[in-house]
């Protein structure tokens, strides 16, 4: 049984984020630092989006006329419920090819480490999205495990901050989301 208990952490009257500890898996805790506060849920397969997914991919950039491929290991997530986002991309970047399998529990990477964004549609059908990039905060790799012939990787979000789309407030995303891992 899977404990849904959520610590509150406050160290002043400024620092009103709730940092959760232990939390229900796929499940985000979306807090302002104005006081709102809004939930969002991971879509499960067989739903209308994808359920969240980790993928490996590659790009070819050029600096000073010189081909450099970047390689990219991506965990993506649609969230459902949450007035705040929709979608949460979380990125790490290398000059060489990446691999799930040397990503190990207790790795912890901060924000300079990692690029994620998360955007807003009202609609879901708007051509273009609303995206914040990250500002600051932490991606800890929990563990992973196989079911079968699929293998699955938890993260643990912690802190991660982003600029509300309309730029009123700094929204705090926290929780704990297992990605099916697509290689």
């Amino acid at each position: 049984m899977l404990a849904t208990c959520l610590f509150m952490a406050c160290s002043s009257d400024d620092d009103i984020f709730v940092t959760p500890v232990v939390g229900e898996v796929n499940v985000l805790l979306i807090q302002s630092d104005n006081g709102k506060t809004s939930t969002g849920t991971m879509y499960k397969s067989g739903e209308m989006y994808n359920p969240p997914h980790g993928y490996l991919g590659g790009v070819i950039r050029y600096n000073d006329g010189n081909e450099l491929t970047v390689y990219h290991m991506n965990f993506g997530a649609n969230i459902k419920g949450s007035d705040v986002f929709n979608i949460l991309n979380i990125s790490l970047e290398s000059n060489q090819p990446m691999s799930f399998n040397n990503l190990k529990a207790g790795d912890t990477f901060d924000s300079s480490q990692f690029h994620a964004t998360a955007a807003y549609t009202p609609t879901w059908t708007e051509a273009i999205m609303r995206v914040a990039t990250v500002l600051s905060g932490k991606v800890t790799v929990v563990g992973t495990r196989n079911v079968g012939d699929k293998s699955y990787m938890t993260l643990r979000l912690t802190d991660l901050r982003f600029d509300a789309i309309d730029h009123t407030c700094i929204y705090a995303v926290n929780g704990t989301i297992e990605y099916e891992i697509y290689e």
